[in-house]
């Protein structure tokens, strides 16, 4: 009675399917039969399911994974190792010694060893792992009972065999406890990474030949502690700039030894501090945040020194946020320098661009600003940065600050000597500079032209401020020039305060300490003048020797503006010192016109007298 009561059921769901295309028959009976199967598989004391044949037309979506084959387990002690293997080899501190020879590799597989156990290497022989498939290494020594990697027989000096060599496919191998030596090639060292993620720690590398480590632009350190390097070549460790944050300051390095970094990408946060270990810079070093929500940040222990190769430099937050701070007051400097000569524009410098941040105290900056327009530290619009305490000498350029949007902190307390300019900075960016900078005589000052727009104070470091253009103060802001400052203006120059919005002069010189203007050129009219406009208030310009103006007069007040202009007098200018236009309130007191200057003033003439 079963077969009818298919029939009966299967029956309206032909019928139901009297409408429909040929495509959707066929594809509905082949789930009916699935459906049938699923059922008669999974019922209790069913029978076996029928085999459905697949259409050919629509193949298996859904196939179970086969599985991973399992590598054999492998604990024996072998006397040598002469084949590539692809097992899990583990050797325990059982064994005696095991003799590598040439060939031996790990792939599809690892090795472990275990404390106290010795490998001796033939001649020509490496320990490679991970060249063509994925494998490890771990070596897992103790202080009491290292493992020792060595030359096989009589062939104890550096360079006897090829060392260790973990490959691409050999990320997360472990080395701990190992004491490597008379390892090394010319071409690379006796540990030499391609992988990702590798650590040594607690090991010590000795009388190899070349470097004791060498990671490639591919290769990561993810750590590099409590190890000893004797005997070992200078440099002792050659990484790219993301794995330099992973050697730890407990390392031991030989007497005169130096880090080469191969320069690269720091995405993430670092630290490089090896105390009395220099770290030479062999590229650019970019450090950039991965994305615009995520900061990179390197720091710089103090005592850190960094030796930069003619074209290394660093570059900090082009696109994305990062931050390079080198910051060691009350504490021993950090040292940027070059690495090949010792002169100025050795090398470039440090660049900070809008996403960046720099913060630098008791640092030294030495032979560097390559590039005369941008000086050994470069920042340019909305970058942040802090200088505080910090030497600069014998560089092309000492700080460039690129427009008036720069995001600048403290700039105090510092030294510049031989480092011309000292500044080339916006007129904005100058106003912020605190007086206790300290300028040598052979150090000048430039200053762009532009806007203030913000309150600035000029201040004067002994040495001229070259000004390269036209300047104007807007905006309510207030300019104030201290006393001492000697300014020299190039042909055209000239100041403009208040032509478009409120703004203040004040020009405070004292009899002792005049405020000095004057040309580049020394002859009548080469620059422009001082012009007082409608919105410029509360002004005042005292104790001034003005030089080379030019215009209706070297100091030109506007209608309705008031000024006081007291003991101030100009030499070679091509019109008065002084002029002003009908209603503006002008008190003048000691106003001279020196050699070549036709009149100390020039009242308004034809004024209405209401």
């Amino acid at each position: 009675m079963h077969p009818p009561a298919a029939a009966s059921a299967v029956g309206p769901a032909r019928r139901r399917g009297r409408g429909r295309s040929a495509w959707q028959r066929s594809t509905a009976a082949l789930l009916g039969l699935g459906c049938v199967a699923v059922a008669l598989a999974c019922g209790p004391g069913e029978q076996k399911a029928q085999k459905v044949e697949a259409n050919p037309n629509m193949p298996d979506r859904v196939q179970a994974p086969a599985p991973a084959p399992r590598r054999p387990e492998v604990h024996d002690c072998p006397e040598t190792l002469r084949e590539p293997e692809q097992v899990d080899r583990v050797i325990g501190s059982a064994c005696k010694s095991v003799t590598v020879h040439p060939g031996y590799r790990v792939e599809d597989g690892s090795l472990t060893l275990e404390a106290g156990v010795t490998l001796q290497f033939m001649p020509g022989a490496e320990l490679a792992v991970g060249f063509e498939r994925p494998a490890a290494l771990y070596v897992r020594g103790t202080a009491e009972a290292p493992v020792r990697f060595t030359a096989a027989g009589e062939q104890a000096k550096p360079g006897a065999w090829k060392g260790i060599a973990l490959y691409d496919h050999a990320d997360g191998s472990e080395i701990a406890g190992l004491v490597l030596e008379f390892a090394g090639t010319d071409l690379r060292g006796a540990i030499y990474v391609q992988a990702s993620d590798v650590k040594i720690d607690g090991s010590t590398v000795r009388d190899s030949q070349n470097v004791a480590v060498h990671v490639t632009s591919k290769g990561h350190l993810s750590s590099f502690k409590g190890n000893r390097l004797e005997r070992v070549s200078s440099p002792a460790l050659l990484l790219p700039a993301r794995s330099a944050g992973s050697i730890a300051p407990d390392n031991t390095f030989p007497p005169d030894s130096v880090i080469h970094v191969l320069g690269g990408m720091i995405r993430e946060r670092a630290r490089w501090d090896v105390p009395k270990v220099p770290f030479v810079i062999g590229g650019v070093i970019e450090i950039e945040g991965p994305d615009d929500k995520h900061e990179a940040v390197l720091e710089l222990a103090p005592g850190t020194v960094l030796k930069f190769d003619d074209d290394a430099y660093f570059t900090v937050g082009y696109d994305h946020p990062a931050a390079l701070i080198a910051e060691a007051e009350g504490k021993e400097p950090i040292v940027l320098t070059s690495a090949t000569r010792q002169m100025s524009h050795a090398w470039r410098g440090v660049n900070l661009y809008r996403s960046a941040t720099g913060s630098f105290s008791n640092v030294v900056f030495e032979y560097g600003g390559q590039r005369s327009d941008r000086g050994v530290v470069y920042a340019n619009n909305e970058a942040r940065l802090s200088v505080k305490g910090c030497t600069f000498h014998d560089n092309g350029g000492g700080v460039t600050l690129q427009g008036a949007n720069v995001r600048l902190g403290d700039f105090r307390g510092n030294t510049f000597e031989r480092s011309h300019p000292a500044f080339d900075v916006s007129p904005q960016m100058y106003g912020m500079i605190s007086a206790d900078n300290k300028l040598d005589a052979e150090t000048t000052v430039q200053v762009e032209g532009g806007e203030i727009t913000r309150d600035a104070v000029w201040h004067d470091f002994g040495v001229p401020i070259h000004l390269k253009r036209p300047i104007s103060v807007e905006n309510g802001a207030t300019l104030t020039i201290r006393p001492g400052a000697k300014i020299r203006v190039h042909d055209g120059f000239s100041l403009g305060i208040g032509e478009f919005g409120g703004a203040t002069l004040r020009v405070e010189g004292t009899a002792e300490r005049p405020v000095q203007i004057f040309g580049d050129t020394d002859r009548r009219g080469t620059w422009d003048a001082i012009r007082l406009y409608e919105k410029a208030r509360g002004n005042l310009i005292e104790h001034v020797q003005l030089r080379n103006a030019g215009g209706e007069g070297a100091i030109n007040v506007a209608m309705g503006v008031e000024a006081i202009v007291r003991d101030v007098s100009c030499v070679r200018c091509f019109s008065p010192t002084l002029t002003w236009a009908c209603g503006a309130r002008v008190t003048s007191e000691r106003v001279a016109g020196g050699a070549e200057t036709p009149a100390a003033t020039l009242p308004p003439f034809g004024c209405d007298p209401a």
